[in-house]
């Protein structure tokens, strides 16, 4: 997050739009909606992982579930959270 920050910092410097309070407000969410793609697709790939673990039957089946819930239960809220934090700034 911090390099997403420091890179809209870093342009807004350089066209020189960096001169108000209001526009470092706005250097800051340019770089923290650039966090919000990488982070979407790493609980999606996540969650199409395991999701298909969950309706598994079979040998080992019971073991893998047990693992993969508390998995799937944490992304959602955490990628949930973090997205409401970003748009609240």
């Amino acid at each position: 997050m911090l390099l997403y920050l420091d890179l809209a910092l870093e342009e807004f410097r350089k066209l020189g739009r960096l001169r108000t309070r209001a526009d470092l407000h706005e250097a800051i969410m340019q770089g923290a909606a650039k966090r919000i793609r990488p982070k979407f697709m790493t609980v999606a790939a996540m969650l199409l992982g395991l999701l298909p673990i969950l309706w598994s039957t079979g040998m080992g089946a019971d073991v893998m579930k047990r693992i993969a819930a508390p998995m799937v239960a944490e992304s959602l809220p955490h990628f949930c959270w973090n997205w409401r934090s970003i748009r609240d700034l």
